[in-house]
């Protein structure tokens, strides 16, 4: 190779990789600026859903304990109505889980769940688990989930949805073991 074509090469190379470092500073530089407004945002969006799951709720305050995996926090109310439940659910996209609350009562009985986000889930068919179709199975103060059925066409999202929701019954027995 010639030393002309080499410099040509060089330059382009460096051309290249300059145009690289600018758009990588600004890609950081935007995510540094939009990070803390989403996580804020996601925040408002997981306490209007514990609002509307445990609506007669007056405060939330965190129950520590150990719980399953698909549990991300148990919160009681602190005037007594009940317990509310925060679950991420490995669904079709296991990289980035459904995003569930889960209301009970004070007598540890379900009384609704709201999607946070399933944006992970296959559109169309996996993003079914949001239709009121099936989240409606997951209240009216069910004591267990024997009964509710899953999602054609969706069993990965709709089971891990169910087995998650599972996963707050059984976390909600042992908040209510640490309150007793």
């Amino acid at each position: 190779m010639s030393k002309k074509k080499m410099n040509a090469s060089l330059k382009s190379l460096i051309v290249l990789l300059s145009i690289c470092l600018v758009i990588a500073v600004a890609m950081a530089a935007i995510n540094m600026v939009t990070a803390p407004k989403i996580a804020e945002a996601e925040k408002q969006a997981e306490q209007e859903a514990l609002r509307w799951v445990l609506s007669d709720a007056v405060e939330f305050e965190a129950v520590d304990g150990t719980y399953a995996e698909s549990v991300d926090a148990v919160y009681r109310d602190t005037a007594g109505n009940g317990y509310a439940v925060m679950l991420s659910a490995k669904g079709y996209d296991s990289s980035n889980p459904m995003r569930i609350a889960a209301g009970f009562d004070a007598d540890g009985r379900l009384l609704g769940c709201a999607v946070v986000s399933a944006s992970g889930e296959t559109s169309g068919i996996g993003t079914k688990v949001t239709e009121e179709d099936f989240i409606g199975q997951f209240g009216g103060g069910r004591s267990d989930l024997d009964g509710v059925d899953t999602i054609s066409g969706a069993t990965i999202s709709s089971t891990a949805f169910l087995n998650a929701v599972q996963d707050a019954f059984d976390a909600v027995r042992l908040a209510k073991e640490v309150d007793a």
